[in-house]
C-alpha cells in the first residue's frame, strides 16, 4: 500500500477511518480490558485516555486543538483519526489493530464503513489569485458571472457512495484552521484543498470486513486523482 502523493506536495492531511455497527452495550462492562489492549498495542505512544459510560477515547492530547491522533470505540462505532503524517500503510495497519481489539471483545455487526480524507496541497503557483483563476478556468464560461468578481470557490460533488469538495486555499485560510487546529503542525500556505468521503452501507447483505480496505483504497484513489488534476494550477 504505497503512498499515493509525494509528501513534498502535502501541506496538511487528515485521515479518518470509521466502522459503525449495530449498537452493542457490551462495551460498558469491557471498557477497562479494551483500553488496556489499546495501550499495549502502541497505536498512539504515550497517549491519554478518557472513559465515558459507553465510550473509550485514546489520543495524543486531551486538548482538542492539539490532538493529531485519536482512536475511539463506543457502543456503535470504531474510529481512528490521524493528521501526523502517517503513511497510508501505517494508518491502515493501526486501524486494523484497533478494529481487531474491538472485534475480539464485542459482537460487531457492521452497518457502515466510511473513510474521509481532508488535505491541503501545494500547487504550481504560489499566489492565491492565480490559483483561484486556475480553478475558475476549469469551468465553462456559462457557470461564471463576470459581473460578480470571484473571491473564492468551493466545488462540491456527490456521487454513488461518496462525495468530494475542492477549492483554492489562501494563506491563513479559515478552512485550514478549522480542520487542522494544531498551530505548531499546521502549514499556512496557499494551494488547494481536497475533502473526500467514501462509504459502504449495509443493505440486504452482510458487510464484509474486507470491505474496510476497499473503502480506504477508494478514498486514496479519489484523493490521488483530484491531486493530479489540480496540482498543475
Amino acid at each position: 500500500m504505497k503512498n499515493t502523493i509525494d509528501s513534498s506536495s502535502i501541506l496538511n492531511r487528515k485521515l479518518i477511518l470509521e466502522v459503525r455497527f449495530e449498537p452493542n452495550p457490551q462495551i460498558v462492562d469491557k471498557r477497562g480490558k479494551i483500553l488496556d489492549e489499546i495501550i499495549k498495542s502502541n497505536i498512539i505512544p504515550n497517549g491519554q485516555w478518557e472513559l465515558g459510560d459507553g465510550m473509550i477515547s485514546f489520543a495524543d492530547s486531551l486538548e482538542q486543538n492539539l490532538v493529531t491522533k485519536k482512536c475511539l470505540i463506543d457502543t456503535h462505532r470504531i474510529t481512528l483519526m490521524s493528521h501526523c503524517n502517517d503513511t497510508n500503510e501505517r494508518f491502515f495497519n493501526n486501524f486494523t489493530t484497533l478494529f481487531n481489539i474491538a472485534k475480539d471483545n464485542l459482537s460487531i455487526d457492521i452497518i457502515r464503513i466510511g473513510c474521509r480524507i481532508q488535505g491541503t496541497y501545494s500547487s504550481k503557483s504560489m499566489k492565491y489569485e492565480n490559483i483561484l483563476k486556475g480553478f475558475l478556468n476549469l469551468f465553462p464560461s456559462q457557470f461564471i458571472l463576470e459581473e460578480f468578481p470571484s473571491k473564492d470557490l468551493n466545488f462540491h460533488l456527490v456521487y454513488q457512495n461518496g462525495k468530494y469538495e475542492i477549492g483554492p486555499i489562501n494563506i491563513d485560510d479559515v478552512w485550514t484552521k478549522q480542520q487542522f487546529q494544531n498551530e505548531k503542525l499546521r502549514v499556512n500556505k496557499p494551494g488547494f484543498a481536497i475533502d473526500t468521503d467514501n462509504y459502504i452501507l449495509k443493505t440486504s447483505e452482510t458487510v464484509k470486513i474486507s470491505s474496510i480496505k476497499d473503502v480506504y483504497m477508494t478514498s486514496l484513489s479519489v484523493e490521488k486523482s483530484l491531486f493530479e488534476k489540480l496540482n498543475t494550477i
